[in-house]
């Protein structure tokens, strides 16, 4: 994508309105895209979203304006909430409350991996192919994939029809207004006796999220996950591959002159990490609490996320700004800062889902993960926007993403204050009882 912005001498606000769209997109759909794959079946939106999605591939590959690369991205963004919720939902289909863990362990491995080998693989085919080529490449991959799944998966769900009972859905309803699911769900039912609106849903589930978010324990969780979305989509998603590929757009900043491939194996170093990260940032914030975990993993990424633009921009050269040659990177170091910065994400992205998986009743605990992620979400959405601007007004990208650090490190100083109110509150509750 960077290098598709410079060959269209993108700006890098639009280039930031180009990674955001996705999120606004994929934010649209995904109601949606959950009561349509109820309606219809899980296979059909496993095959046409994927088609959907390579549809939108192509199309950034062919695009000549960064308006056209937006309404790509948002097709993409559409394609994927469909593929999410599809895929989720066979995983729960084919699995029991003693099994879902496992059914859905090779989901997120497959996620791990291809988020792990797609930078790089991707870069290689930009080198070898050039950038459009690649895209088309990549699109057409979506294709076979999509017509594969057609003809060697089976519809785990029924058709026409309500039938996963357990599943708490705000939008099930019988003609007389009662509510179809739970234990009580009838394995007769027919579509006829189900009325579905988005309004409903909608209705439903913004009722039950402003109890939640009115909750003192879900609040701070749900706000320091919009931060930290926003750090991932303003600087490790915009202006890190801008960085790297020598200032991006319109020069706005001096870096590394780095190829495709190059930065596809820096974002790969990244996201192993995170793979060979994930089950030691569990079990540290298991045993140190999942709110520490919170305030180490904010401050280990905003202390990378802040070094990284030094280590590219300046080189450790005594101050002095220069386009760094990639033979001239002090590599072990910036692999630090990069793994750091992973590192610390994996201790983020875990904690959050812990900590208001436990400040919630098993009843409230789908909304309030439904919650935490619609807030990052916005976070997403809010993040490209605002450091593509920022890098524009200020003129250089390095100092647009240790702004950014600043502003998360800040997010996660205020959700350290939070935290320590709420344990004395809870300290004082129990010395008066």
């Amino acid at each position: 994508m960077p290098f598709l912005a410079t060959t269209l001498d993108l700006t890098t606000s639009q280039y930031g309105i180009v990674v955001s769209s996705f999120a606004l997109s994929k934010m649209l759909g995904n109601v949606p895209s959950a009561i349509l794959v109820e309606r219809h079946g899980r296979k059909p939106y496993l095959v046409h979203s994927l088609w959907l999605v390579g549809l939108g591939v192509a199309g950034l590959g062919l695009s000549s304006t960064w308006m056209e690369l937006s309404i790509c991205r948002m097709t993409i963004g559409l394609g994927v909430a469909a593929l999410t919720t599809a895929s989720t939902l066979t995983a729960t289909d084919v699995s029991t409350p003693l099994s879902r863990a496992s059914s859905f362990s090779p989901v997120m491995s497959a996620f791990a991996a291809g988020a792990a080998l797609g930078p790089a693989v991707g870069g290689l085919l930009c080198d070898e192919f050039g950038i459009r080529d690649t895209f088309l490449i990549v699109a057409s991959s979506y294709g076979v994939v999509g017509a594969w799944n057609r003809v060697s998966l089976t519809e785990t769900g029924n058709k026409g029809f309500w039938v996963e009972g357990a599943t708490k859905l705000p939008w099930h309803e019988d003609i007389n207004g009662n509510t179809t699911n739970g234990g009580d769900a009838k394995s007769d039912m027919t579509e006829s006796k189900i009325t579905t609106t988005v309004s409903r849903a909608l209705q439903d589930t913004f009722d039950q999220w402003s109890c939640l978010i009115n909750d003192r324990k879900v609040r701070p969780l749900v706000i320091m996950n919009g931060f930290y979305m926003m750090a991932i989509s303003g600087t490790q998603m915009t202006l890190l591959p801008l960085l790297l590929t020598n200032g991006g757009p319109n020069s706005t900043a001096t870096g590394i002159a780095l190829t495709a491939s190059a930065m596809g194996y820096c974002y790969a170093w990244m996201s192993a990490v995170a793979v060979v990260g994930n089950p030691a940032a569990g079990r540290f914030a298991d045993k140190a609490g999942k709110q520490t975990a919170i305030i180490a993993g904010g401050i280990l990424t905003g202390a990378a996320m802040a070094s990284v633009p030094t280590l590219c921009a300046y080189g450790l050269m005594a101050g002095d700004v220069v386009s760094l040659d990639p033979n001239d990177v002090n590599w072990p170091l910036l692999a630090t800062a990069l793994g750091a910065w992973s590192l610390g994400s994996a201790l983020l992205g875990t904690s959050h889902v812990a900590a208001i998986s436990d400040a919630v009743s098993d009843l409230k605990r789908p909304q309030a993960l439904a919650l935490l992620r619609s807030g990052g979400d916005v976070g997403f959405l809010c993040g490209a926007i605002s450091a593509g601007v920022s890098a524009d007004l200020i003129g250089d990208v390095g100092v647009a993403m240790q702004l950014g650090s600043a502003v998360f490190m800040g997010a996660t100083g205020w959700f350290g204050l939070q935290a320590l109110a709420l344990h004395k509150l809870e300290q004082n509750v129990k010395k008066k009882e």
